[in-house]
């Protein structure tokens, strides 16, 4: 089958719902995204989800909307920020998507997602920084396993990095 899919892989705050919108329009593809076909399944948000059920249910209801998303044709689809701990996901995604790692670091993310609310249910509670930087460093390997290309997104204004994954994208 060919991979008609582009699936944008990274930690929150690297720009994956921004740029996959951007590049879906630009593409000419259809934009879907895991957390919210979450949502629609759960019938709640991604932070009530993870209050009233855990981390390991999200996981769940994740690992089956990628599957259903994996299955569509010629979609950009902005992937969860740990949507490649399972194994199953990443090759779900890998058998329809070219997989793109947008890289950001801990500094950026921090930045880019602003004050400290309850929309980052993984970032609750003190020393964001320091949960910032362990998550990150406990994601990197599975996320540059995970990728067919990767793009550093640290400095780039979104049309930037669009078109770096583009050119990217010629070549695969």
């Amino acid at each position: 089958m060919p991979r008609t899919n582009v699936a944008l892989v990274g930690f929150m705050g690297a720009g994956k719902s921004t740029v996959g919108r951007e590049l879906a329009a630009r593409l000419g593809k259809t934009f879907v995204e895991t957390d919210t076909l979450v949502e629609r399944r759960a019938g709640m948000s991604v932070s009530d989800v993870f209050a009233c059920y855990g981390e390991p249910h999200f996981r769940d209801l994740e690992s089956a909307v990628v599957r259903e998303a994996a299955k569509s044709h010629n979609c950009v689809i902005a992937c969860g920020g740990g949507v490649v701990l399972r194994e199953e996901n990443v090759a779900a995604l890998k058998a329809s998507s070219v997989l793109v790692y947008l890289e950001v670091s801990p500094q950026s993310v921090l930045s880019r997602i602003g004050p400290q609310s309850t929309v980052r249910p993984l970032l609750s509670g003190p020393d964001r920084e320091r949960r910032v930087a362990e998550l990150m460093e406990q994601r990197r390997t599975s996320y540059e396993a995970a990728a067919d290309v990767t793009v550093a997104t640290d400095g780039l204004a979104v049309e930037q990095i669009v078109c770096h994954v583009q050119e990217l994208l010629k070549r695969t």
